[in-house]
């Protein structure tokens, strides 16, 4: 049976629901490995959750979700739940779902939490330099404000680093992200604390990619895959994904261009004839 959901005007028809339920819960911030992690759980045969899923396969809806879940802290338990059971995901990690760790580990009592970090200056660097500021270079900045999908997106990731300082925020505004340095770092910081102090060690994993599989698997009661432990998303990698964005974004805007152009030139014959009728 399908679902019809109503969001701020707009009608969207929702797939239908799975008897999935999330078995993982993943509560490091983005650019700590989380899309390692991601391809590794697939490996072990979850359906991971991950920002590359939203943007691979353009989850317009769950944009709208989550930008509804940042602004109400995160509270919305029926929307976490549908989103996931919707998509039949099993397994959770990285932005945005990360935002929601807390109540997703209360509204899944049996999911296993594993955590990811890396030293905060290094994290720093990293975020600074990648997901942080993804929406503010050419064309990117262009087209997230013409293409519902990328206008969405961007709404949605304020939304996300609005929750996560606390207070509203925008890519847009003067310095950013340097200008908020402090208070996104001691909120990564705080995060890290809040994993260890709320989540029982029988269901938590303070995972390091460089262990490879073993502590993984055995956490996760899988068997350990016969293939090297992946390695995903390097800054390198990060920097040719924002570089396809572009190209994409650029061959958005040509078209854009160009309809505006043809709807321009169709119009504007008919004024001018419209305008000498009206005259004779």
């Amino acid at each position: 049976m399908h679902k019809i959901i109503f969001i701020t005007g707009i009608i969207l028809a929702a797939p239908a629901f799975t008897n999935a339920t999330l078995e993982v819960i993943g509560t490091g911030y983005g650019r700590t490995g989380t899309d390692t992690l991601r391809e590794a759980l697939n490996e072990l045969g979850y359906k991971t959750y991950h920002m590359k899923e939203i943007i691979e396969r353009k989850l317009l809806l769950d944009i709208h979700v989550w930008t509804a879940l940042a602004e109400n802290d995160c509270n919305d338990t029926d929307a976490l739940k549908d989103l996931f059971e919707r998509g039949g995901w099993t397994a959770a990690v990285d932005f945005p779902a990360s935002m929601c760790w807390e109540t997703l580990f209360r509204v899944y009592p049996n999911a296993k939490v594993i955590h990811t970090e890396r030293e905060s200056e290094e994290w720093w660097d990293s975020v600074s330099n990648s997901v942080a500021i993804l929406s503010t270079k050419f064309p990117i900045n262009i087209i997230t404000r013409i293409v519902p999908f990328w206008r969405a997106h961007r709404k949605m990731t304020d939304a996300l680093w609005s929750f996560i300082v606390k207070k509203k925020v925008s890519d847009s505004d003067p310095g950013w992200p340097s200008a908020y340095k402090s208070e996104i770092v001691a909120a990564y910081s705080t995060n890290n604390k809040r994993v260890r102090q709320l989540v029982p060690r029988r269901r938590l994993l303070i995972h390091d990619h460089s262990k490879g599989w073993k502590l993984l698997a055995k956490f996760l009661d899988k068997d350990i895959p016969d293939k090297p432990y992946p390695h995903r998303n390097t800054r390198a990698e990060f920097i040719r994904f924002g570089q396809r964005l572009s190209v994409g974004s650029s061959l958005a805007v040509v078209v854009c261009l160009a309809i505006i152009g043809y709807i321009i030139k169709k119009m504007v014959p008919v004024s001018v004839k419209g305008t000498k009728n009206k005259t004779d």
